[in-house]
């Protein structure tokens, strides 16, 4: 009977750390949307850490427990209905939010909302398709800020593009985004090139992974004729994750007559920093030829 009151008063005493697990947000948004947390979604990472900044500008993020929206309104005067939930890279380990880009598809008319997600913690994956479908979701109840819930699109960069394809095949085809543009994506995890995919692939399959979970969660395979529209920027050069992880779902959506458009540049590595104001007119040129700015 002792032992049985001595294990309550310490479950007691360990109640208000678990209770107190602290959140973090994004400040510089127009707008911060919290969806849920893992006591309130339908599933949960299992992530008992405080979520804490991963740099001192507080624009990357780990051990995320809560799935919020840092939303960018787009200008009045050039609203064109579109908005686009961004979902940051860092290898499923962390969340580099991309400021920048949500940035400019305001000033471009274009709703962006970087998603804060949870990050898988050694293989709780059903957390992250909450998260990043649930954005899609919310997007489109949005028509108070323009936004047309026929225009919504994903975007990422590295894992974040892995997300952006995940989504556009994993939803159910009434639910699918209207168009994605991964940015050097991680596509097929079962060639691994670097030791930063090594770490991605434990964080996000667990320790105990198969090739058969690597392949499950390979993208170029999931395509169908129902993917979305699909633009894919990428480097020849890139160390970290390989070009050709990219080629394979392009060529996978072009078997399946999705419209795609693919650019590689020669160099510039696992970034588009050598290229960005190519990539940003030749977005804008390519949802324009969709028909999505008209």
């Amino acid at each position: 009977m002792r032992r049985i009151y001595i294990l309550a008063i310490a479950l007691l005493c360990a109640l208000p750390s678990v209770m107190a697990q602290q959140t973090i947000s994004y400040e510089g948004a127009d707008e911060t949307v919290r969806l849920w947390d893992n006591t309130t979604a339908k599933y949960s990472n299992y992530e008992t850490r405080d979520e804490a900044w991963n740099n001192k500008r507080k624009t990357s993020m780990k051990q995320t427990s809560s799935c919020e929206l840092y939303i960018f309104k787009a200008k009045p005067e050039k609203n064109t209905g579109i908005a686009v939930a961004i979902y940051p890279g860092g290898g499923y380990t962390r969340l580099n939010l991309n400021v920048s880009m949500a940035k400019w598809y305001a000033e471009n008319g274009i709703t962006a909302a970087i998603v804060k997600y949870r990050t898988p913690n050694f293989g709780h994956t059903e957390a992250i398709m909450e998260d990043a479908a649930g954005a899609v979701r919310y997007l489109r109840t949005r028509t108070d800020l323009g936004i047309d819930p026929a225009k919504i699109g994903v975007t990422g960069s590295s894992a974040g593009g892995h997300l952006s394809a995940w989504v556009s095949n994993a939803m159910a085809d009434d639910e699918k985004p209207a168009f994605a543009i991964p940015i050097y994506p991680w596509i097929d995890l079962t060639i691994s090139s670097s030791n930063t995919e090594g770490k991605a692939l434990f964080q996000t399959l667990g320790k105990d992974y198969t090739i058969q979970d690597a392949a499950d969660l390979s993208l170029h395979t999931k395509v169908g004729p129902t993917t979305p529209p699909t633009l894919i920027f990428l480097c020849h050069d890139d160390s970290i994750v390989l070009s050709l992880s990219s080629t394979k779902y392009y060529e996978a959506l072009a078997r399946h007559g999705v419209k795609a458009s693919m650019h590689i540049f020669p160099r510039g590595g696992h970034s588009m920093k050598l290229h960005i104001e190519e990539q940003r007119a030749a977005t804008l040129d390519w949802l324009n030829w969709l028909g999505l700015l008209k």
